[in-house]
């Protein structure tokens, strides 16, 4: 999976996640917008901060994590 990642990403900038097949584009794109939360088992370590605000706490509704930080699918669903 992912290990030590850190990275700013600035307000209204585009940015583009470029790697090889299977290098983990996909699992970071679906951890910002907790999509994994829908497989089964899954575990989580460490923190994801978006306005300061670490989006996998308890008090955090993954539903409004889901309308700020919006998600481009390759395939229609």
């Amino acid at each position: 999976a992912i290990n030590q990642v850190s990275i700013d990403i600035d307000r209204n900038k585009v940015m583009a996640i470029i790697g090889p097949s299977g290098c983990g584009k996909s699992t970071l794109l679906r951890n910002l917008n907790r999509m994994n939360d829908f497989i089964p088992g899954l575990r989580v370590e460490g923190q994801i901060l978006f306005n300061n605000q670490d989006i996998y706490a308890k008090s955090v509704d993954p539903v409004e994590v889901r309308r700020r930080i919006g998600m481009v699918f390759q395939r229609p669903n």
